[in-house]
């Protein structure tokens, strides 16, 4: 998928949820993506027979190929109270592109984790990702990047024909997605999900939420399920 990025307004951009599928439990963090459009790009196999004396030769089905995404995600810390290093947010997908290690493991097969893209309640794509770049575009006075522009590629892993589950959640991440609505608070939600509004907390580490008072409309959060 390739896709064009207007950020005029950053606050009020639409929000994707980026699940990493970790050995020791699933990281989750969110980024702006608000795309003018997009392209799904999938590669069939079919491999042709030469035979002599025809004009066309006939083709042999050689398998389906995995549906690809080239992605522009913007990561943002500069609207918070505190502007933070923007790397604390992409070093997670930097670190999804390396082996996970395991001690119990001795088969030397270790591979990357698996990520899911969430976008919306339309559809998600489980993959890996095959490409990365980052691009820093906006610095505080001490020179900490506070704004970058991440260039990414997934490769599907899990077939999903539709790219529409009607719940984003199902067989792809633990717990629900909610989408923030306007007056929207932690503690309400919580209220909502576990009847207990102190429970706030749970859902901001979850989805990596430093400000809890910054809430975005559109904003995707993953409600996990207590533990």
């Amino acid at each position: 998928m390739t896709q064009d990025n207007s950020f005029s307004n950053i606050p009020s951009s639409k929000k994707a949820t980026i699940v990493i599928k970790k050995k020791t439990g699933d990281e989750t963090l969110t980024c702006h993506f608000n795309p003018e459009k997009y392209t799904i790009t999938r590669t069939i196999g079919w491999q042709q027979q030469s035979i002599k004396g025809q004009n066309v030769p006939p083709s042999e089905f050689t398998g389906g190929g995995p549906s690809k995404m080239d992605l522009n995600l913007l990561f943002d810390t500069s609207f918070e109270t505190t502007a933070k290093d923007v790397r604390t947010d992409t070093k997670k997908l930097w670190d999804a592109t390396r082996v996970e290690t395991d001690s119990n493991d001795t088969s030397n097969k270790g591979q990357p984790p698996h990520i899911v893209f969430i976008w919306g309640r339309s559809w998600t794509f489980e993959a890996v990702i095959t490409s990365l770049s980052e691009e820093f575009i906006l610095f505080n006075e001490d020179g900490i990047p506070i704004r970058s522009n991440i260039r990414i590629q997934l490769t599907q892993v899990k077939d999903d024909t539709s790219f529409g589950k009607q719940n984003p959640t199902s067989g792809a991440t633990p717990g629900k997605v909610y989408t923030v609505r306007e007056g929207d608070r932690l503690d309400l939600i919580a209220a909502q999900y576990y009847k207990k509004p102190m429970l706030w907390r749970y859902i901001a580490e979850h989805n990596d939420i430093d400000n809890p008072r910054q809430l975005v409309p559109g904003q995707q959060l993953i409600i996990p399920p207590l533990p």
